[in-house]
């Protein structure tokens, strides 16, 4: 009997689209707005998904997370940049019309996007319309721990419990400047304060995201969108003043939760400055860096512009070089690595995986690259090999899934596999350090699939 793994997620995005769905007061509306509403996979949906990049199947509601056994979610709130939405499509009806057909939200949710000026307000609705809906109809016993011992309850029944996270610091109400609202740093700083002392506050930050925030530079990250989108302002820049005092505000133990910053979107200059900025000012508190939604570039930033052909890994500089992997585990930190083929390897590749025999277990093959990756460059600096890799799927937040990975329920088939690749890994590779050597295939899948997103939850909620 194969052995049934727990899971823990560290970034996806339940309520995306059920929240999207939420402005639409049709039965079809009605129907999609239910947390546990789950869209059924199939053979046209997977087609359409692997030729034209769109999902049009669930991939992280209620119920599918249940099936793959994920017991520890990270929901992320995301109040939708502007930048989708008023593009050269225009910003009208057509231009929602088309956007709802590649991204699912509903037409009238594209529309409020359009016309809202108000990032923090849509905030704290995607966040009251998810602990309404928990309330209303908790088929499967969804709870918010507070304090470390709460945690307990995951072991011991059938509950799962929900972290928050916030994707783009935009939310507190920057970033529209182009759109008649100028950022105010009093405002921005004061809705930080009022989030951090929510009654279930997030626990982590996607600091940047896809368009200028005013915070910090963003790296490149809608290549398919071509044109359609500019991310031009603030493309590959570093941190800003109010950057720098929103951080603060975030890392502030005196008022409020604290909410850790996660680098992934940054750019690699912004990347750059907020380690050295934690080195400066944050030294004794050992702020754990963190990426939630991640891919390696199998490479270091020293050489970031010589192409290695032989490389299975996608060199985008969204990604992360090996020295950040040093970073993230030198504080106590976190990897997670996404279900975004786009991310995880050169296109090449992820276009062969549709003519593999079995498309599951080379999917996982393109996953375990990157764990194994993790572990040799930990090893090779005499750090432990196992204790930072989890999963952040970024599932529902417009992503290319993996065949055979294509939603929160396939998680249990991904860790048989991992499994099997992991156990011939141990089987032939020379670790420089004893202590990454004693170690098991079932304990480096349990450590990747919970073990790890869940000892630090434990220690840091």
């Amino acid at each position: 009997m194969e052995k049934i793994f727990k899971i823990a997620d560290f970034h996806c995005h339940p309520t995306l689209k059920t929240y999207g769905h939420s402005f639409e007061n049709t039965r079809y509306g009605i129907k999609r707005r239910n947390i546990w509403f789950q869209q059924k996979n199939s053979y046209l949906r997977k087609l359409v998904c692997r030729n034209f990049s769109v999902v049009k199947f669930s991939q992280s509601d209620l119920l599918s997370l249940k099936e793959g056994n994920v017991k520890l979610v990270t929901a992320s709130l995301y109040p939708f940049e502007k930048g989708f939405f008023i593009n050269l499509r225009g910003r009208g009806r057509l231009s929602a019309f088309l956007a709802n057909v590649i991204i699912g939200v509903s037409y009238y949710r594209v529309r409020n996007i359009q016309q809202h000026l108000n990032y923090f307000e849509d905030l704290e609705n995607e966040y009251n319309f998810f602990l309404d809906a928990v309330n209303l109809n908790n088929e499967v016993e969804l709870y918010f721990p507070r304090k470390p011992e709460d945690f307990k309850l995951i072991k011991n029944s059938n509950k799962t419990a929900i972290i928050f996270s916030i994707e783009g610091a935009h939310s507190f109400n920057s970033g529209l400047t182009n759109y008649g609202r100028e950022t105010n740093e009093k405002e921005v700083i004061e809705n930080i304060y009022k989030v951090k002392n929510w009654e279930i506050a997030p626990a982590t930050i996607t600091f940047a995201h896809n368009f200028s925030n005013d915070f910090c530079g963003h790296a490149r990250s809608l290549d398919p969108l071509g044109k359609l989108v500019n991310q031009n302002e603030m493309l590959n820049y570093g941190f800003t003043e109010l950057g720098f005092k929103a951080v603060n505000a975030l890392l502030d133990n005196k008022n409020g939760k604290i909410i850790y910053p996660d680098l992934k979107h940054m750019s690699v200059q912004s990347r750059k400055e907020y380690y050295q900025h934690l080195d400066e000012f944050f030294k004794e508190e050992r702020i754990p860096i963190l990426i939630s939604h991640g891919a390696v570039t199998g490479t270091s930033w020293k050489n970031s512009e010589t192409v290695n052909l032989d490389s299975v890994f996608s060199d985008s500089d969204i990604n992360f070089y090996d020295e950040e992997l040093i970073h993230v585990s030198r504080s106590n930190g976190l990897f997670a690595i996404q279900m975004d083929g786009r991310r995880l390897a050169k296109k090449s590749i992820i276009k062969e995986l549709h003519s593999t025999k079995n498309m599951a277990f080379s999917s996982a093959h393109v996953i375990w690259n990157h764990i194994k990756h993790i572990a040799i460059v930990l090893d090779n600096h005499d750090l432990n090999s196992w204790n930072i890799a989890c999963i952040g799927s970024d599932f529902d937040g417009s992503i290319q899934p993996l065949p055979g990975i294509y939603s929160a329920a396939d998680f249990p088939r991904l860790a048989i596999n991992l499994i099997h690749l992991s156990s011939a890994f141990l089987s032939d590779y020379n670790f420089k350090n004893e202590f990454n050597k004693e170690t098991t295939p079932e304990k480096i899948v349990e450590q990747f699939c919970y073990e790890n997103l869940y000892h630090f939850y434990c220690n840091r909620i």
